[in-house]
């Protein structure tokens, strides 16, 4: 009831924000493939006039995948925070709806870290012409994909909901740390061939800058309004596995007190045989009959004479 009572206001913004954000990103892809001009590339062998202007570089159509590749990346960040931020109040108070809450965030950040990973990998292959380079952010990225798909291998992999909810928090912090570390590695590494996108002059122009902050601020409100989704489906099958577990409880109490009863039942029956056996088996004392006597003391009397 109190998890019922604390997200209410949240919930009434799911909608919202999923329309919302669905919104934002398709402007976002429809002005990234219609308004946003390609990037330059390598260079041409020899000049080719397209549009009636003469183009002496490479136009690199598969940087459009940036603006997708790039919000769903940083929201697979948001998501796991919130994911590690719940997962150290579940250690603060041992509170197991913040179990389920981390839980869910993490359910989330699989999801955009496969879209990601996804994404990546076709930036990768039209960009280097391979599918995996070894790169600082691509490897880091992989740690943490490897760390989240590892959370889940922890929570199936442990019975007790206690101990399963402990060991999954502790995991969770610990694989958290790899995020700022995949954020932060084009500037740590300098040669690292992945751009710096968050930068103080922002680094694009307008008309590419308007649709990334689109596509961004959509898919942020999208991760959004899918955890508080996905929060709402696993506290009510949190609760319905409580109430379950609750009714073969008093199901495993009612057997053992009916059991109990029947052998008491048992019990008592036994001793009443056990009485009735014994007083059958006890001899009876003979008492005196005066018949008996008259009839035993008759052949000593004298007899009369006719």
């Amino acid at each position: 009831m109190t998890y019922k009572a604390n997200q209410r206001p949240l919930d009434a913004l799911v909608p919202v924000a999923l329309v919302l954000g669905v919104a934002l990103v398709i402007v976002g892809v429809v002005w990234t493939f219609t308004l946003a001009p390609l990037v330059q590339g390598a260079e041409l062998s020899e000049p080719v006039v397209i549009a009636g202007q003469q183009v002496t570089t490479k136009l690199l159509l598969s940087q459009k995948i940036f603006y997708l590749h790039v919000p769903v990346a940083v929201s697979s960040f948001a998501v796991m925070a919130f994911a590690a931020f719940w997962s150290i109040r579940l250690l603060m108070t041992g509170d197991r709806a913040f179990d389920v809450r981390a839980k869910t965030a993490m359910e989330v950040t699989l999801v955009f870290v496969a879209a990601t990973m996804i994404s990546g990998d076709l930036w990768t292959c039209f960009e280097w012409g391979v599918w995996w380079v070894w790169e600082p952010r691509l490897t880091t990225y992989f740690i943490l994909t490897l760390l989240v798909i590892g959370y889940f291998i922890l929570r199936n992999a442990i019975e007790d909901p206690e101990r399963r909810a402990r060991f999954s928090a502790v995991f969770c912090i610990v694989a958290f740390v790899d995020a700022p570390i995949s954020f932060l590695i084009t500037r740590l590494v300098p040669s690292s061939i992945h751009p710096v996108v968050f930068r103080t002059d922002s680094g694009l122009p307008p008309m590419m800058l308007i649709p990334f902050l689109l596509g961004l601020f959509g898919m942020l409100l999208m991760a959004f309004a899918l955890t508080r989704i996905a929060l709402a489906i696993n506290a009510r099958a949190a609760e319905v596995e409580e109430l379950k577990a609750r009714l073969e409880e008093q199901d495993a109490q009612a057997q053992r007190a009916a059991a109990q009863e029947a052998l008491d039942r048992l019990r008592a029956a036994g001793v009443r045989v056990s009485d009735s056996a014994s007083s059958a088996h006890t001899p009876e004392v003979v008492g005196s009959n005066p018949d008996s006597e008259r009839s035993v003391a008759a052949p000593d009397s004298p007899s009369k004479e006719v």
